[in-house]
């Protein structure tokens, strides 16, 4: 473990601020949070003080450590070329989830190094303290109020460390099903009862008792060039010879949207397949604004982000499930936390300006197992 860890877990431990471990060390703040940021390393006689301070020896915070051991893991998803890795906790088991392509949100931090031990078994070597990592929640899902939502609970205070992974909602509900996750998000709609998520949850996860909690709802449609130059109107329009189409990867809830919304235009599904495929909302966008294609689908806080236009094509509820035990029999004070963020105004305000209804937010729809 790296010394600046050291300073700043046992700070914590002792329930100390940086403000506190400062005065009592005769250092400004500003220093010790140099030094716990790892861009300052002390000079002896302040280290003596730090230790003093901190009830321990100089050798415990800055002396040679260790390395963390190998920790034996379950990748969610096919390994990288670089190894690169977040790791989580889950159900008495390691879980590794690749940090590289389209899966991962942008300010996701490589916690540790994938390798192999003899005979296959994948392992990880962790560059962060195991305890810090056991704080770990990863939140996979497709809606970008999930790195939101992310961002404000990692920047205060409480139990939990927070990690977007942006998957569809067929791979959230699998990586849960299949013990890789928490919290999975999703936004999927029957095709013969119009039933939101819940004929999912209980097609994809078996017999786990699940809760569902809704995050919001939210407008999906076609994301159009600003000012809509090709003068798209409407789901027919996409028949159009030589129009460049976007889609997204079977499994999504766009995907199912766009194949619902041809077979109601009596279209041929084929032509939810016939165009690029991306990997999430904002990817999608991204190739609308770069002008690498006409059209796409995706949700409305994707186009405002990007800014482009916009043709609504359904409002969807985009719920979290969660096991049941984690957040009602045993409650993990890590998921409270979340549920908790959940109702926070600032929240709501946030992800409001970005198009999302917040009225259901936080609302508990349903206890779903297999019938």
């Amino acid at each position: 473990m790296q010394t600046h860890h050291r300073v700043r877990l046992r700070r914590e431990s002792l329930g100390l601020t940086q403000a506190a471990l400062a005065a009592a060390a005769q250092l400004t703040r500003q220093s010790v949070g140099a030094i716990e940021a790892g861009r300052a390393m002390p000079a002896v006689d302040v280290a003596l003080r730090l230790a003093r301070a901190l009830g321990c020896q100089v050798e415990d915070l800055f002396g040679e450590a260790p390395p963390d051991p190998a920790l034996p893991v379950e990748l969610a998803g096919p390994p990288s070329a670089s190894g690169r890795v977040s790791l989580t906790h889950v159900r008495g088991r390691w879980v590794a989830h690749t940090l590289d392509g389209a899966h991962i949100a942008a300010d996701a931090l490589m916690e540790a190094a994938i390798g192999r031990q003899p005979g296959g078994v994948p392992i990880a070597r962790p560059l962060r303290p195991e305890a810090e990592l056991r704080e770990n929640v990863a939140l996979v899902g497709c809606a970008a109020a999930l790195g939101l939502l992310a961002d404000r609970l990692n920047s205060g205070r409480g139990p939990g460390r927070f990690l977007w992974l942006s998957k569809s909602s067929t791979a959230a509900l699998q990586d849960l099903a299949l013990g890789r996750a928490l919290v999975a998000g999703m936004h999927l709609v029957d095709a013969r009862s119009g039933e939101a998520n819940v004929s999912d949850v209980r097609r994809l996860c078996g017999d786990q008792p699940l809760v569902l909690v809704t995050l919001a709802r939210w407008e999906a449609g076609l994301v159009l060039p600003p000012g809509n130059p090709l003068h798209i109107r409407t789901v027919d329009d996409l028949a159009r010879p030589g129009l460049r189409l976007v889609t997204r990867e079977v499994g999504s809830g766009a995907r199912a949207l766009l194949e619902r919304e041809l077979l109601r235009h009596g279209m041929p599904v084929v032509l939810a397949a016939s165009g690029l495929c991306a990997a999430g909302h904002a990817e999608v966008a991204r190739a609308v604004q770069m002008g690498a294609v006409d059209v796409g689908i995706a949700t409305r806080d994707a186009a405002l982000t990007h800014g482009l236009d916009f043709l609504p094509l359904a409002w969807e509820r985009y719920d979290l499930a969660f096991p049941r035990e984690a957040v009602v029999d045993t409650p993990d004070p890590r998921l409270t936390r979340l549920l908790d963020g959940l109702a926070q105004a600032g929240f709501r305000r946030e992800i409001a300006a970005l198009g999302y209804d917040t009225g259901p937010c936080g609302d508990r729809v349903s206890e779903a197992s297999a019938a």
